[in-house]
């Protein structure tokens, strides 16, 4: 999901541009062969196919970097594709109005220029363009705790990519199922065997010791109130994660009453101002519903706090997640990966989601755990179309002068281009915007 309705994904720009290329470069190759006296020299024939030769290239170039999966990665790529293509019409604009003054030479020198604009254009405004910066870091504590691991990751990356991450996702989803098999066994196992031996002890207790049969009887009725309550926690977090900002709040409420629960400790959950919903990717929404299940647990079995204060606020334009305890600590390892499963975790789940993890610690000192995602509000319906009629004033004006004889005739193309280009953009944003509008 774009942040930016209006925006045009790298893929398909690359993939526009190189099956418009590919077989411009391949026709303007054959052609000599199928009417060969449209060239009056060799030398004319020489250099069609030189040029063909470079445009089937760049076509070529243009499916490769298509198929980049990462998109800022592919962004950066395009971006690079871009000024490439500058160059080569400055370059060959320069030959042709100095040494070749050729009509050819000049249309080809132009039509790379023009195309290195239009592709600069397209990329400035792509996905990955409305980048919010990652907040400071967490100030180390007078007190002497240590800076953790931080990691920054620029918006945008849907997916992780690599073998090694692909590792990581494999083993947070084990080390998932071993979390709730201790939980099984430490908590719903013993009110079942509380429950069991209860039961037995009215069973023999029924007839010789009314009075203790009752209480054995009171007491397997508060260890299955106990086992139910455990049960619904552990149920909720094998249910999906919320998408949606009440959702979110409501989770995290439950996560909190459950840690409460299990680990005796005063938890105070402090939900702030959100966001729009749709100012946040609900695949970021998860994620943070998952770090902070997962920060939960490890302070439930390794800080044996006393307090844990859990707040979710919009801050300098992300939605951030902070999770702060008394417990133990630990000593912080430099590096995400020199550290346990968990915290390995949930450096994997920031890359996935372009978000920030920042963590401060140290032994008998606390945690304090700080997770962000960056939050972009989208404009409302009205400003696209206001934008779209704005740019095909630019586009009509920019016709109207294309029609004039002159030299800077190409540069009025350009703007053409650029303007109608832009016009399809907040055209489609509208139209996008105004259905969600009727379907929310």
């Amino acid at each position: 999901m774009s942040s930016r309705p209006e925006a045009i994904d790298s893929r398909l720009v690359l993939h526009v541009y190189s099956a418009a290329i590919l077989p411009l470069g391949i026709v303007s190759y054959m052609w000599p062969l199928v009417l060969p006296e449209t060239f009056p020299t060799q030398e004319a024939v020489g250099k069609v196919r030189v040029a063909a030769a470079v445009v089937t290239a760049l076509g070529t170039c243009g499916a490769a970097l298509a198929k980049i999966d990462d998109p800022i990665a592919r962004r950066r790529a395009l971006m690079g594709f871009a000024h490439a293509h500058v160059m080569l019409g400055a370059m060959l604009l320069i030959q042709a109005l100095t040494a070749w003054q050729s009509t050819i030479g000049t249309l080809g020198a132009w039509s790379a220029l023009i195309a290195g604009v239009v592709l600069l254009y397209l990329g400035i405004t792509g996905p990955g363009a409305d980048f919010t910066p990652a907040l400071p870091p967490l100030a180390t504590d007078p007190q002497g705790r240590s800076r953790g691991f931080v990691v920054r990751n620029k918006r945008g990356i849907a997916r992780l990519r690599s073998e090694y991450e692909e590792q990581i996702r494999q083993a947070a989803r084990q080390e998932e199922r071993a979390r709730l098999a201790r939980d099984l066994h430490d908590a719903v196992k013993q009110q079942l065997f509380a429950i069991q031996t209860a039961g037995a002890t009215a069973q023999a207790r029924f007839e010789s010791d009314p009075p203790g049969a009752l209480e054995a009887i009171a007491q397997v009725r508060s260890a299955a109130r106990d086992a139910m309550t455990e049960m619904e926690a552990m149920l909720d977090q094998l249910q999906g994660a919320p998408i949606e900002n009440a959702g979110l709040v409501s989770f995290l409420w439950r996560q909190c009453e459950a840690l409460g629960f299990q680990s005796g400790a005063r938890v105070t959950f402090n939900p702030g101002t959100l966001p729009a919903a749709s100012a946040v990717d609900p695949a970021a929404r998860q994620t943070i519903a998952r770090v902070a299940q997962e920060a939960l647990s490890n302070v439930a079995r390794h800080a044996r706090a006393a307090n844990v204060d859990v707040t979710l606020d919009t801050i300098d334009g992300r939605l951030v997640l902070i999770v702060t305890d008394d417990g133990g600590g630990f000593e912080p390892d430099p590096t995400p990966h020199g550290r346990g499963m968990g915290l390995r975790n949930v450096a994997a789940r920031a890359a996935e989601v372009g978000g920030a993890v920042d963590i401060v610690s140290a032994v008998g000192g606390g945690t304090t755990l700080r997770f962000s995602v960056p939050c972009v509000e989208v404009a409302p319906p009205r400003a696209y179309i206001v934008r779209a009629v704005a740019w095909s004033l630019i586009a009509t004006a920019g016709v109207v002068l294309l029609s004039r004889d002159g030299p800077v005739r190409p540069v009025w193309l350009t703007l053409a281009l650029i303007a109608g280009i832009a016009v399809a953009r907040y055209t489609v944003a509208a139209v996008a915007q105004i259905r969600a509008g009727r379907t929310a």
